[in-house]
């Protein structure tokens, strides 16, 4: 737990969830005239009046327009700032997909008997991480080509997301909406589901390009995993809790942590047996791998 979750008793899982559902409902309340958070993850303008969007999708918007624009950049500016010191954290934090795998995976663990001590190997733990920074690029030249941003038009998690739930609520107002869109957004979303349920974490892990840059910033941002001195049990639990395959255990002599694939959940943290003691989330500057 953070000082703060000590101090209310609530674990920074729920605390997690907490701060998703935030953004939902301020999301959702553009529709009923309260203008906190208009757009989705992927371009906002939040807080009525600061532009945002994503750090892919601005390059990716660049390289198909090939047009530089002071709006798109100082859109991009205040996202960049935030990643500067949050690092990847947006996926554990923000993105509603982690929300979304993690019920997927109860729904898996309760019909094959098995929880997080029981974990095996599979596919999404054997494919190197890096084939995601393959990815982005085969996205950036494919944009190129045609002109459009064609991961955040038409893949974009974060995108199909936010449209299914726009259509949805303009099902329910009984607004005109374009039924193919919001069919076609729900099944990329039912597609990455499906993905996650037969490969876990294969998305985060290895091909989100999305991810890959936020975990750029992992090396410089202020956030980062700390290791207090002290005696670990090595009963492995914070690297069994880590669904990104951090490898935590092997460096915990190190007085810190950074690695492209952490996203800062704190499952680690709840489940060394300190309680967070030894492991924790950090913003101060320490000596870091």
């Amino acid at each position: 737990m953070t000082k703060i979750g000590r101090y209310f008793k609530v674990k920074l899982s729920k605390l997690r969830r907490f701060v998703l559902l935030g953004i939902i409902i301020l999301f959702l309340l553009q529709f009923f005239g309260v203008k906190a958070l208009v757009g989705g993850l992927t371009g906002s303008v939040a807080v009525w009046f600061v532009k945002l969007i994503d750090v892919f999708a601005y390059f990716e918007s660049l390289i198909a327009s090939k047009d530089f624009t002071m709006t798109a950049f100082w859109a991009v500016l205040p996202a960049i700032a935030l990643y500067l010191i949050f690092g990847r954290a947006f996926c554990g934090w923000v993105c509603p997909m982690d929300f979304l795998y993690e019920i997927v995976n109860r729904i898996k663990d309760k019909r094959q008997g098995s929880g997080v001590g029981s974990q095996k190997k599979t596919i999404a733990d054997k494919i190197s991480p890096k084939i995601g920074y393959v990815v982005a690029m085969l996205l950036i030249v494919i944009s190129a080509l045609i002109s459009i941003p064609f991961f955040t038009n038409y893949i974009s998690h974060l995108t199909n997301f936010f449209r299914t739930l726009t259509g949805g609520v303009f099902l329910a107002l009984d607004l005109p909406v374009e039924p193919v869109v919001v069919v076609y957004s729900l099944s990329v979303i039912t597609a990455l589901l499906v993905l996650e349920y037969i490969y876990p974490r294969l998305w985060c892990r290895a091909l989100c390009p999305v991810g890959k840059t936020y975990g750029l910033f992992n090396k410089v941002s202020l956030l980062k995993l700390k290791f207090v001195e002290g005696e670990c049990g090595e009963c492995n639990l914070c690297e069994q809790m880590c669904y990104m395959n951090v490898k935590i255990a092997r460096n915990i002599d190190r007085p810190g942590l950074r690695d492209t694939n952490c996203i800062y959940c704190g499952r680690c943290v709840e489940g060394c047996e300190t309680k967070g003691k030894l492991i924790k989330l950090s913003l101060k500057r320490v000596k870091e791998l």
